[in-house]
């Protein structure tokens, strides 16, 4: 740094003497007789000599030169770029108990579900799921459907996987009521796990959460359609967000206030298996975006059902751009009813130019199925890429799937492709990750 700038210095002074000496040359050519020897310009001043054209030539020159030394060119705009990514339901069963348990010889040990798709799960910068479960304790036991109560070794296995953000506003949030909202918060505390969707506090759940991920900040918020008729708490709310206009309405205006670059909204909405939206689920979505969200990523329905980029309209007439997707499937759990054992990974990535509005540069996805049992008989419930499983087919490596297994997973890229490439794309044509955005 040093010798660059006694280089420009060095620069400078030679432009500098330069400039000197052609002045002094300038007055040397108007010499004339007289006392100091210099003579009277006539009136009617003559055409410009050659000399002097050079001479005004070099002084032009040498001013240029000084100002591109002394005003450099500006620095470009630094540009700001986030991934996230999203899975669907992440629920445990009675079947993944007992798998967990018989890998930990005694102690449930989940990590094995996630190990297939490690790479994936990790890609993001940040990985969001919806906890549908409780970390209730050990105390009042271990169970599924329709109240659940899950190990807590099961979040330690969604920390060590990737996962950094969890929805547990949901249907089974409330299973285990305040004592096991409360307790969950705590787990996921310790792990470093974020939640949205329950609260302690009704002070917790008048703020938002809000995230910088790269220079770019997101505020997250989540709302469930039910707690399966178990009431909260009398006389506390807030522990849970429910489905509720204008609550959504003024979370969503308090957010604005950290004026944050996008508002992503995870409702816990829909109905179980079916393939489309009805209208009210539509009406909610649009609502939110509406109200000042820019994504929508709801679950609920367990199966898959599209996704949609939309235009809103602001009240200034501009026209800003959103993005719903209405259920992506369950992410692992033990229903085995077709098409409820398969899902996708979400990908966005947003976008953000210096002095200019961010977007959404791309959105992708990664059809997924839950293994259930291998191919020696034995429980092996773990999550799998399609395109991992059918490449491996294709190349005749070894793998631990049942070969009644491989048309259902098959399948599953045929109805993935086809809900939300809008086509059943061919398998000769197979990719681990469709885009459906890029810019």
């Amino acid at each position: 740094m040093k010798n660059s700038l006694k280089i420009v210095n060095f620069v400078m002074a030679l432009l500098l003497s330069a400039c000197v000496l052609v002045s002094v040359f300038a007055v040397i050519l108007v010499a004339g007789e007289g006392d100091f020897g210099f003579k009277t310009l006539p009136e009617a001043a003559a055409p410009p000599t050659v000399e002097a054209v050079q001479i005004n030539e070099a002084i032009t020159t040498t001013t240029a030169v000084l100002t591109t030394i002394l005003e450099p060119e500006p620095e470009p705009p630094e540009v700001f770029s986030a991934k996230l990514g999203f899975v669907g339901d992440l629920m445990v069963h009675e079947w993944q108990l007992n798998d967990a348990r018989r890998r930990g010889d005694g102690v449930h040990n989940f990590e094995h579900n996630f190990e297939p798709v490690l790479t994936y799960l990790q890609a993001p910068d940040l990985m969001i799921g919806n906890l549908e479960t409780t970390f209730a304790g050990p105390d009042i036991g271990y169970t599924c459907f329709p109240v659940f109560n899950t190990p807590d070794s099961f979040g330690e296995a969604l920390k060590n996987a990737g996962f950094g953000l969890l929805t547990t506003a949901n249907n089974h949030g409330n299973d285990r009521r305040e004592n096991g909202i409360i307790r969950t918060l705590d787990v996921l505390d310790s792990l470093g796990i974020s939640a949205v969707g329950t609260h302690r506090t009704a002070e917790d759940r008048d703020s938002v959460l809000i995230k910088d991920i790269n220079g770019i900040t997101f505020a997250f918020l989540a709302y469930s359609y039910s707690t399966n008729g178990i009431p909260l708490t009398a006389g506390k709310p807030y522990l849970l967000n429910l489905l509720d206009e204008a609550l959504i309405e003024r979370d969503i205006l308090y957010a604005k206030t950290y004026n944050p670059d996008f508002i992503v909204v995870m409702p816990h909405m829909g109905d179980e298996y079916h393939s489309q939206p009805r209208q009210v689920w539509r009406n909610w979505a649009n609502f939110m975006l509406n109200a000042g969200a820019d994504v929508v990523v709801a679950h609920h329905p367990h199966v898959f059902q599209p996704m949609e980029i939309v235009e809103i309209e602001e009240e200034d007439g501009t026209v800003r751009e959103g993005f719903i997707a209405f259920s992506i499937g369950n992410f692992i759990s033990s229903q085995r009813t077709i098409p409820r054992d398969a899902g996708v990974i979400l990908n966005m990535e947003f976008e953000k130019v210096e002095g200019e509005r961010p977007f959404i540069k791309s959105i992708s996805y990664i059809p997924t199925w839950v293994q259930f049992v291998d191919k020696t008989g034995q429980y092996n419930i773990q999550v799998v890429s399609v395109y991992d499983i059918l490449k491996a087919v294709e190349n005749g490596e070894e793998i631990s799937v049942r070969t009644s297994d491989i048309a259902r997973i098959r399948a599953v890229h045929a109805e993935a492709t086809a809900m939300f490439s809008g086509e059943v794309i061919p398998l000769e044509e197979m990719q681990n990750e469709y885009f459906i955005l890029r810019r």
